[in-house]
């Protein structure tokens, strides 16, 4: 296997236990938010913490600012796919 087949493995096997715990640990994330390659990667492992976030009545603040964030980079890279493919449909009509 390819050093991008084993990173992806290894992102999966970490995203898989943060899914698990209660209250992954902060490094778990970050190491899989290092990871994160295209918008469905971001969409699906955002919607792994929502999930946590609905499963307590009090979640973190913490949680909710990661969360914040990483919803303001999926706005960017939904902006900016939408603008490729504008760019693309009307590709150099002037």
């Amino acid at each position: 296997m390819d050093a991008a087949g084993l990173r992806k493995r290894l992102t999966q096997n970490l995203l898989d236990e943060i899914n698990d715990v209660q209250f992954p640990s902060v490094t778990m994330m970050n190491r899989v938010e290092s990871t994160l390659g295209t918008r469905e990667d971001l969409a699906d492992y955002i919607e792994v913490l929502v999930k946590k976030v609905e499963a307590t009545r009090f979640p973190s603040i913490s949680m909710l600012n990661r969360l914040d964030g990483l919803l303001d980079q999926l706005d960017q890279v939904e902006q900016q796919q939408e603008l490729e493919a504008a760019q693309s449909d009307g590709g150099g009509a002037e």
